[in-house]
């Protein structure tokens, strides 16, 4: 891809302006900038009394101030040939700190917006030799939204916006993890969210204001109590260790001061501090244009494209909006570093899967329908598989998901967190065997219908390999993975202690019972459990295998809490038997007293269960999403009925319920099934 940028400098006798651009090792000597008229008119060109014609007016102004120059020639020869699928990705690095608050996204050259042009990837920063950031990090992206006022009116607009942002991310499972941080108390509270999430992006929905005596724009938050607090620019270097990549400012009133004031602003002291990239707004959005932008934005970023893709993207979708506002030309996209580095995820699925192959898993599809339980989500997932882990190495190796409902209602999510956790797994190149345990099995030729559904340790290990290699499964193992397996099985299930002599390498299962009256029955036991455990882990090779045990209350409890505790559960538990990570989903009440409390401290617990009535609206805007629609007054009013109710705690399968009798999501879920 071809690149430029285009400087402006303040002249050596301290008078005027001058206009550099370079390509590759070419460079001009500076020309002058081109007069610029009356500023303040350039400035005002947002306000409401503004008409398109004064945008179009300043465009063309700032166009023949920077490249209609001595500089023209230049600049058309860069962009000959350039096209949508072969743009000119050009950098506005303006040096003198007056100049930095006019609206240079207006630019226009023969009546057509530069910044808007597909063949032209525009952003504002400072021209940098490219760098190595290191190694990709695997998905998900972590998105970190902060609220910043509670109050009721502008807290409709920022749910709309949040809504937008969660739905775009969170309808693909695995790729996105979006947290919530409504009204900080302080900047200690704020910090502490972040250190925690480590967040690859920070979103700020907040209001932005002068600094009492003048100076540059702080955010304001307003408490949940009535206080307040600021965050200053001077603020931000100290505010914490962790630096997102990407910090995303939709604050109302930040940038009419200096959207992009390198001295003191907001935008540049998260730069300073380490972000490869900073969006802020240029004047107030209307919520409608910020929903706009937000889902537009974040689709980009989702799908892997570089950061000024994203916004390139973002600034199409506002064009396109009825009314003639300029509100494409507000956001204002601030880089330190080259665009493709500002957020280098990978998805590393395992080796022979492809990460499409979850958009054919039924259980995986229907996370669509998984809303909220953001921090129960990021503690199961980083439980087996921590990202901040510089080793790789988990701090646990086992996880048991448990439910538990205040409200005595019959599904708790342990299912749906269990099946999020492990898309979010298999993305980031973890081998995932997915077992329900609470389907039937039958030997092969028996009646059809029959099996057991409460299952011994034996039929435990049978109903996982029997799973395991079916092509119903994320990474199926491969058909013969459990020869040798099922030799060993067959000798010892019938009470043969020692090897027959040339007998048995790679025979079928023949399904037959544990004999327990023959001798040595425990040492029978442990010699299977072994040659399963070993199965599991030559076909793991070097690379995690996570078997996660849906319905693990279908199992005997003294089959739990003996063999398969003995022989799977505790030797993965304490890192014998790596690199092999179990999962157990089960109601927190069976399980609680299966585990001794001496090894609790090696196996991870993570408790789901209901909503709480406070959280229903915001919910009810996040399943509307994941349905592909907004919703709309009827559908609000519904959900805001219930928020009424006296009771505090409802199901989480509440939505799901609702929607054949709430008319906007019953259409979108029979036009989602349709297609």
């Amino acid at each position: 891809m071809k690149k430029a940028s285009l400087r402006i400098t303040a002249s050596s006798d301290g008078v005027g302006f001058g206009v550099v651009i370079s390509a590759g090792d070419r460079s001009n000597e500076p020309v002058p900038l081109g007069s610029l008229g009356e500023v303040h008119r350039l400035r005002e060109v947002f306000d409401r009394n503004a008409s398109e014609d004064d945008r179009r007016e300043a465009g063309d102004l700032l166009y023949e101030a920077l490249l209609g120059g001595g500089v023209a020639d230049h600049w058309a020869t860069l962009r000959a040939g350039c096209t949508a699928d072969s743009p000119l990705r050009v950098v506005l690095d303006i040096e003198p700190a007056e100049l930095r608050s006019l609206p240079w996204e207006l630019m226009r050259q023969r009546g057509a917006w530069l910044w808007r042009r597909p063949e032209l990837l525009m952003r504002r920063g400072a021209a940098v030799p490219a760098v190595d950031v290191g190694m990709p990090e695997a998905w998900p992206l972590r998105v970190l939204v902060v609220i910043g006022t509670p109050a009721r009116d502008e807290q409709a607009l920022a749910e709309q916006e949040l809504a937008a942002l969660s739905g775009v991310l969170e309808c693909r499972p695995g790729q996105a993890h979006v947290e919530v941080l409504d009204c900080p108390d302080s900047a200690h509270e704020l910090a502490e969210a972040v250190e925690e999430l480590r967040p690859h992006a920070v979103h700020f929905i907040a209001h932005g204001m002068q600094r009492a005596g003048g100076g540059s724009p702080e955010l304001s938050f307003t408490t949940e109590s009535g206080g307040g607090w600021q965050l200053c620019a001077e603020d931000v270097a100290d505010l914490t260790q962790w630096q997102p990549r990407l910090v995303v400012l939709n604050a109302c009133h930040l940038a009419q001061a200096d959207p992009a004031d390198w001295v003191g602003g907001i935008a540049q002291a998260f730069s300073d501090t380490g972000a490869r990239a900073v969006i802020s707004m240029q004047a107030d959005i209307k919520s409608s244009a910020a929903v706009v932008f937000t889902r537009s934005f974040y689709e980009g970023l989702v799908r892997g494209l570089p950061i000024d893709e994203c916004m390139a993207a973002a600034r199409s979708a506002l064009g396109k909006l009825p009314e003639r506002t300029g509100e494409w030309a507000l956001p204002v996209l601030l880089t330190s570093t080259e665009p493709d580095a500002v957020l280098p995820l990978i998805i590393r699925s395992p080796e022979g899967s492809r990460p499409e192959d979850i958009h054919r898993h039924k259980q995986y599809i229907d996370l669509r329908r998984f809303v909220g339980q953001v921090e129960e989500r990021r503690q199961a997932w980083w439980a087996l598989d921590d990202p901040r882990s510089h080793d790789g190495i988990p701090k646990r190796s086992v996880l048991v998901i448990g439910g538990h409902s205040h409200g005595d209602f019959r599904r708790t999510g342990k299912t749906w967190l269990s099946n999020w956790c492990q898309a979010t797994w298999f993305l980031r190149g973890h081998q995932i065997i997915s077992v329900d345990l609470s389907s039937r099995l039958a030997a092969p030729g028996a009646r059809a219908g029959g099996g057991t559904r409460r299952k011994d340790w034996l039929t435990v290990l049978r109903t996982i390999r029997e799973q395991a290699i079916s092509s119903d499964q994320l990474c199926s193992l491969p058909k013969d993975a459990f020869r040798d397996f099922n030799a060993e099985l067959n000798r010892l299930v019938v009470g043969h202690v020692q090897s027959v002599e040339g007998g048995g390498a790679g025979q079928e299962d023949e399904w037959n019972p544990f004999n327990d009256d023959v001798g040595h029955a425990d040492e029978r036991k442990r010699d299977i459990m072994a040659a399963f455990v070993a199965t599991l882990r030559r076909v793991a090779s070097d690379q995690p295998l996570i078997l996660a045990l849906d319905h693990a209350d279908r199992i005997m409890e003294e089959s739990l809490g003996g063999e398969l505790y003995e022989g799977l559960i505790r030797p993965i538990a304490y890192g014998k038997a790596a690199p092999l990570r179990l999962v157990l989903v089960a109601p927190d009440n069976w399980m609680r007293p299966i585990i001794p409390d001496a090894d609790s401290h090696v196996i991870g617990r993570v408790q789901v269960g209901d909503f709480r009535r406070g959280q229903l609206v915001r919910l009810a805007r996040a399943y509307s999403q994941r349905l592909g629609c907004e919703p709309n007054k009827a559908t609000i009013g519904v959900v805001e009925a219930l928020a009424r109710q006296p009771q505090e705690y409802f199901g989480v399968d509440l939505f799901e319920c609702l929607t054949p009798h709430v008319d906007q999501w019953a259409a979108a879920i029979n036009k989602l099934e349709a297609g």
